[in-house]
């Protein structure tokens, strides 16, 4: 049995992370931009702390900084996605 996708990891951390996702009722989408979702700066370096964490990774402070949806925080995971399928 394998364990939660690279997608799925994401979304629950941006529920732990987002007053609007928390309550698990709104289905996010990539579109969705992140200071929507009630993740401000302070927020966004909260949860790049978790993501790194839990993807061990490290985050470039560029890419983090010019995040501004869940897409843009899928494709700074995108090498972890590659990884994965392999």
């Amino acid at each position: 049995m394998t364990g939660p996708s690279t997608h799925d990891t994401l979304i629950a951390l941006l529920r732990s992370h987002s007053p609007e996702l928390r309550d698990g009722t709104a289905e996010p989408r990539p579109d969705n931009e992140l200071t929507a979702l009630g993740i401000d700066s302070l927020e966004l370096l909260s949860l790049a702390a978790d993501m790194e964490e839990a993807f061990d990774i490290d985050i470039d402070n560029a890419a983090l900084g010019s995040a501004k949806t869940i897409a843009d925080l899928l494709a700074i995971l995108e090498p972890v996605q590659r990884q994965g399928a392999k």
